[in-house]
């Protein structure tokens, strides 16, 4: 009896232990996931998203960007500037009223903002994208439960973790000022809910009630947080319908009437009436101009391209090449060379990671989990191919939109990379090719590699050498700086839509960059004067035409002046070319272009007698 108990003693000391090291080593990853978050957050520069992110997080309307008058910096950035009158319903309210996003993100980075911010100051962009950040962190320890209950294994579970903590696609999303960040933690969550809910009524026995209304809930959160996340629970019901039919198919129709069903209906019924609750939201914005780019034009392009963004966005969740802009010969030699690696990467990782879903099917413990995850994922891309190529509106374009099923991938990549972690090699016979030799190379080397690629791709990102923003008005603003010999007045023309519509975030960046990092008052910021600014609405509910408008303007700023005239886009008979005022002509230095990302008309104007 005596040996029994010392036994027991020492089972139940050995499996303490091991809950310890498993809270040690989710800990870890959870800090080395969020350091690389909060790492070099100022560095990039805003792009226009997240000026609507913070616009809207402060309680503010786009539309408090001045277009009566030639103003200064200061009056421009007033979209961005803390108001303390304002609240979360002003975020909300005016969220809805120029925006195509549901205002659950908003309203919580109201108080976020509010708590670091404070009256008349501009917004810290490094504090708005910080908010983001964290709320991506939790993904880690989050998907660490999904994973661990997927596969019934702690290993597949911190393996997990392990790469969410370093994955390039979550990285980059957590480190911008928007709710993608909080978008890949609830779809973690609703999946780690689906999966031990489909296991239970699989096998005949009725989930928890708390955990199918915990799964509920979280499904209402994410859905008031971004309306893509529908698809997610889209495809969780098709796998559920899926089991149900196999369920009627044995014991007839009046298997659906047992108790082990309730509970799943019960989370069905919460997430519907979630979801139902917006429909007259959904039904205002659908049209919204904010979505008109996801429509290709040419049959190529659109039958090609949702294959391509696919394969990208799966393999930037394990690893990206450098990207950045480069200007010399060397920026190219490291962008080759990634490239080059990554390539590499990707034709033994790709063939190896598929094989490794076969290898886990045929595990008995294993096969029920990558059933259920395989199915979700064959589910959601099969929505994502029925609005792609049936409705015509490529959601794959841009990749964030992979949020919807982007913890699936890293799910069965966990399972992967656990059954790979104990074998000799992955395959029987993996080796890797190296000039004038042949090296093999183990399941755990394998998997340590990965992850090792991974961080180093995580470290390109946070560095700003990959996944870098869109429009750089850190390239811009020197640009205009050399290009003009006279005081410097930046302009935009802004086109309001019948339907919800946001103006001003490009050219809202440019004076956030310039109060960031270029100010006036600033030794070396290399103005010859305060830079001047202009605003024109033009379109729906504007009475005056576009150059009756920009004349009045001209006529404002003192001359002489170099404008540089921000567009959305520039034809040979741009109104602000052909019927330009008469003291303003088209530079001879520069006149049109683009730079940074900013399509530009650039007009020299002086008084009439010069």
């Amino acid at each position: 009896m005596g040996s029994v108990l010392r036994q027991l003693g020492t089972s139940s000391q050995q499996k303490a232990r091991s809950h310890q090291n498993i809270f040690v080593l989710v800990s870890l990853f959870f800090l080395v996931g969020l350091g690389l978050r909060v790492m070099n957050l100022g560095l990039k520069t805003a792009w226009m998203d997240e000026v609507s992110t913070v616009i809207f997080s402060l309680g503010n309307s786009s539309y408090f960007l001045p277009t009566e008058a030639v103003v200064d910096l200061k009056a421009l950035l007033q979209p961005i500037t803390l108001n303390s009158e304002a609240t979360f319903l002003d975020s909300a309210r005016y969220l809805l009223q120029e925006n195509n996003h549901p205002p659950a993100y908003f309203m919580l980075a109201h108080f976020w903002m509010d708590l670091f911010s404070r009256e008349g100051a501009v917004a810290s962009l490094a504090i708005a994208r910080l908010f983001s950040a964290l709320l991506g962190s939790l993904a880690i320890p989050c998907i660490f439960w999904a994973a661990k209950n997927t596969f019934q294994s702690s290993l597949a579970g911190m393996l997990s973790a392990a790469f969410m903590a370093v994955s390039p696609f979550s990285l980059f999303l957590s480190q911008e000022a928007r709710h993608y960040g909080l978008a890949i933690t609830l779809i973690t969550l609703s999946l780690g809910c689906f999966v031990i809910a489909a296991r239970s009524v699989s096998a005949q026995k009725a989930p928890d009630w708390q955990l199918c209304l915990g799964w509920g809930l979280v499904n209402i959160f994410a859905f008031a947080n971004h309306y893509f996340s529908a698809l997610t629970f889209c495809a969780e019901g098709i796998v559920i319908a899926i089991i149900a039919g196999k369920q009627i198919r044995q014991e007839r129709l009046s298997v659906l009437w047992k108790s082990h069903w309730r509970p799943i209906y019960g989370a069905v019924s919460i997430t519907t009436l979630g979801i139902l609750a917006w429909l007259p939201v959904l039904l205002h914005f659908y049209g919204s101009p904010q979505t008109t780019f996801l429509r290709e034009n040419g049959w190529f392009m659109r039958w090609f391209n949702p294959l391509v963004q696919t394969f990208a966005a799966f393999i930037t969740t394990f690893v990206t090449p450098a990207n950045f802009f480069a200007q010399t010969p060397l920026d190219f030699v490291i962008i080759s060379f990634g490239i080059l690696l990554t390539l590499l990467f990707i034709a033994k990782f790709v063939p190896t990671f598929f094989r490794g879903i076969g290898k886990l099917c045929n595990v008995p413990q294993k096969r029920m989990g990558s059933m259920l995850i395989g199915g979700f994922l064959l589910a959601i891309l099969s929505l994502f191919a029925v609005i792609c190529y049936v409705y015509g509106s490529d959601i794959t374009r841009g990749l964030r939109y992979k949020f919807t099923y982007y913890p699936a991938v890293l799910i069965l990549s966990g399972g992967i990379f656990a059954h790979y972690w104990t074998q000799r090699s992955p395959n029987g016979d993996l080796s890797i090719s190296i000039p004038f030799s042949r090296k093999r190379l183990s399941g755990r080397r394998f998997v340590q590699l990965t992850w090792i690629l991974g961080l180093l791709s995580s470290l390109l990102i946070v560095n700003n050498v990959a996944f870098p923003k869109y429009y750089a008005p850190d390239r811009f603003i020197p640009f205009v700086q050399e290009h003009s010999i006279y005081p410097v007045v930046l302009a935009s023309t802004e086109k309001v839509h019948e339907q919800p519509t946001v103006i001003g975030a490009r050219f809202l960046s440019i004076g956030w960059e310039i109060d960031r990092n270029f100010h006036p008052n600033d030794p070396g910021s290399g103005w010859k004067a305060a830079p001047m600014f202009f605003s024109i609405r033009h379109g729906y509910g504007v009475e005056r035409s576009l150059t009756e408008s920009f004349a009045d303007r001209i006529d404002q700023i003192a001359k002489p002046a170099d404008v540089w005239a921000i567009r959305s886009r520039i034809e040979d008979d741009d109104p602000l070319i052909v019927t330009m005022p008469e003291s303003c002509r088209l530079s001879p230095d520069m006149p049109q272009g683009n730079k940074g990302g900013y399509l530009y008309v650039h007009l020299r104007c002086r008084e009439a007698q010069e």
